[in-house]
Parts: structure tokens; sequence; C-alpha cells
């Protein structure tokens, strides 16, 4: 049962990276279509709402990675290597996913999109972090109060 409490939170990042893996593989057209009618649906250009969704994406992954990371320690706060971890494996997966789109016909992949798929991961990891130590230091002193 531990093991289980333990690795449960493995499941977001696979979900994320599945997603991401997906997307990635839709033929160029296709991907072009998907991405017009969500633009033209929040009233965006076209441009903005795929690098949106890079943003969105991979925030989600170094988020939940984060998560993965700092289950697997007990420390009260995070440690340097369980937010330096999560970075480097967004990093790597986003370099991962741009050689995959060169595979798939009609895409490219772009330096540039490896650079803000890594600084949205870092925004994630950022943002878990902030969540996690806010919520741990308000049951801090929450205990602190109720024992003073």
């Amino acid at each position: 049962m531990y093991y289980i409490k333990r690795y449960w939170r493995i499941i977001f990042p696979i979900f994320f990276i599945c997603l991401s893996w997906a997307l990635s593989a839709t033929e160029g057209a296709q991907s072009e279509a998907d991405s017009s009618w969500w633009a033209t649906f929040f009233g965006l250009s076209n441009a903005f709402t795929r690098k949106l969704a890079h943003v969105f994406l991979f925030g989600a992954i170094g988020y939940s990675l984060t998560s993965f990371v700092k289950g697997l320690n007990s420390a009260i706060f995070p440690t340097h290597s369980q937010i330096i971890y999560p970075i480097i494996l967004t990093a790597v997966y986003a370099a991962i996913d741009e050689v995959h789109q060169i595979t798939v016909a009609g895409r490219s992949g772009e330096v540039g999109d490896v650079f803000l798929d890594t600084v949205a991961g870092i925004g994630g990891v950022l943002i878990y972090i902030a969540i996690f130590c806010f919520f741990r230091l308000w049951r801090m002193r929450h205990l602190y109060k109720k024992y003073a």
C-alpha cells in the first residue's frame, strides 16, 4: 500500500507526455486545422494559440513531474534536486518532442519551441513549489497556534 501511495503521481506526467506525443504526431494540415479552430473559438491568432498550447502542456508536465519527484521524498520543503530534476526532464522531453515532429509529414521542429517548452516547464515547477510551500507554511502556522 505504501508503494501505491508513493508512486500514483506518475500517472499525471505520463498522461501529459502521451497527450503531447499524440498532438505532435498529428500531420501538418490536420494540426493547422485544429489550431485554427481553437484560435477562432478563443478569438486569438493561430500562431499565438499554438504557442499557448505549448505553454499549457509543458507547464502541466513540469508541474506534474515536480509533484511526482516531491512525492518520492519526505522532506518538509522541496530540495534543490527536487526542483532541478523536473526541469531537466522537461527540457529533455521538449527536445525529444521537437525531434519527433521532424519525422511527421508537414511538421517541423524548432529550437525556439524547445526553449519555450523549457521555460513553460520551469513555470510549472515554480507554480507547484509556490503552492506546496504556501500550504505547508499555512498548515504549520495553524498547528503552531493550535498547540501554543
